[in-house]
């Protein structure tokens, strides 16, 4: 994933281990932002996400952004089997508790144990630690506690209006300077000058598969009759039904869930999110097009094509 000023790694699961990849990128490159989109305080403890955030910003001199989150119910409890309730507020606690151990901080994790003071420290005074967000509840803690926000993947424009009015108001409310609070967002990117008809349907049944996810599609959707629509929906991901899937999400839907076409198009896209109030925005490519997106995609392309 590539910012306009950092590269990011997703944490992805029973792949590359995400913080060591980081540690190489971090000898790799010398001016380049890092972070990661995102961990969470399930599968690693806040100490041990502390102790990993410190080393990698001590590695890269002090370019690490720590990206946190609460990943997914099904695969915190479904496959890994560990305890998920009340997962926001876990990850408040540990946020909090990252936070005050990478600040030098003595931190106690409960009043019969001794306090955690980490012994090594980052090079920023104060890492940035940035919250991935979808509902409004989330986003407002984000506003509240975090350096910025991870707005979701496949998040259409409409989404993002919604979002920011969201994260204004949290951050008046917490007397917050919106000029020190950075929104990003995750923009998948499909950038080709031939725009196949088997592209499109592989977007199409993406899209299907993430509105279908609980409490999703009825944030990322704006639809009338959107409870009828998603209720089909998820019938027809459910049944495997592909046909009626192609159907209900329309080419019109994979133009605004995804950034896909030619290099001007994509440009004219991105634009279009920065216009919205997306500081950062963060290109998720296929890893084969990865180097392709960089150079055709790069800031100064970007912002050189802006109206």
């Amino acid at each position: 994933m590539s910012g306009f000023n950092s590269l990011w790694v997703t944490e992805r699961y029973f792949h590359e281990e995400t913080l060591s990849l980081l540690g190489f990128l971090a000898a790799a490159t010398n001016n380049i932002n890092l972070g990661v989109g995102v961990i969470n305080p399930f599968t690693r403890s806040p100490s041990l996400i502390a102790m990993g955030a410190a080393t990698l910003d001590r590695l890269s001199g002090g370019r690490f952004i720590l990206g946190l989150g609460r990943s997914d119910k099904r695969l915190i409890t479904g496959i890994l089997g560990l305890d998920y309730e009340n997962s926001l507020l876990k990850l408040n606690h540990g946020m909090i508790a990252i936070r005050e151990m990478l600040r030098s901080k003595s931190h106690v994790i409960r009043e019969d144990l001794k306090s955690i003071n980490l012994s090594v420290s980052p090079v920023q005074n104060s890492l940035p630690i940035y919250m991935a967000a979808i509902g409004p509840t989330a986003i407002k803690l984000a506003s509240k506690e975090a350096d910025g926000v991870i707005l979701n993947t496949y998040s259409p424009i409409s989404y993002i209006g919604r979002a920011l009015d969201i994260i204004n108001v949290a951050l008046d409310k917490n007397d917050r300077d919106p000029k020190l609070f950075n929104i990003t967002c995750m923009l998948p990117i499909r950038l080709t000058d031939e725009v196949s008809d088997s592209l499109i349907n592989e977007c199409k049944y993406r899209i299907a598969r993430i509105l279908s996810e609980k409490f999703v599609g009825e944030l990322l959707i704006s639809k009338l009759n959107s409870t009828e629509y998603l209720s089909k929906l998820r019938q027809f991901v459910y049944d495997q039904n592909m046909a009626e899937i192609y159907k209900m999400i329309t080419d019109d839907m994979v133009d605004q869930y995804y950034v896909i076409g030619d290099q001007t198009h994509c440009v004219k896209r991105i634009n279009e999110y920065i216009d919205a109030g997306v500081q950062s925005p963060l290109l998720l490519p296929r890893l084969n097009d990865f180097v392709n997106v960089a150079e055709k995609l790069n800031p100064t392309v970007v912002f050189g094509h802006k109206h």
